[in-house]
């Protein structure tokens, strides 16, 4: 194989490296993205109950003794609600997390082989 050749291999698999790196390094972005919009969506959702709860809490305090137990359990019913989107939520931004930790690791195995490919290169320059 002549020497042009060997730096046209060597060049392409750098160009390879580099294009799948871009590629998990912009799927990191991708997540960290997604991650910032469901925590804005968290935010708003409490800030929604948390007034929810207020116009529940100023209707009890305002209401007739007989409609009282009805608008308890509206409430009760909202406050579970509540909780459930918010452990969804929570797994949203787990789920999240375990996807982006799995691309920092393809990112560190990747970088790792590349590495090792320019060892190797660098040992067979060295002992031609």
């Amino acid at each position: 194989m002549s020497e042009i050749q060997k730096q046209q291999e060597f060049d392409q698999k750098n160009v390879q490296f580099r294009i799948r790196l871009e590629q998990l390094q912009e799927d990191q972005l991708a997540i960290r993205k997604e991650q910032r919009y469901i925590e804005e969506q968290q935010e708003e959702f409490f800030q929604l109950q948390q007034q929810e709860q207020a116009a529940y809490n100023f209707v009890l305090g305002n209401c007739e003794v007989e409609e009282r137990a009805f608008f308890e359990e509206r409430g009760d019913e909202s406050l579970h609600l509540a909780k459930k989107a918010q452990r969804e939520f929570d797994e949203q931004l787990l789920q999240l997390k375990k996807e982006e930790r799995s691309l920092f690791e393809q990112e560190e195995n990747l970088k790792v082989e590349q590495q090792t490919f320019w060892k190797k290169a660098e040992e067979k320059d060295n002992g031609a």
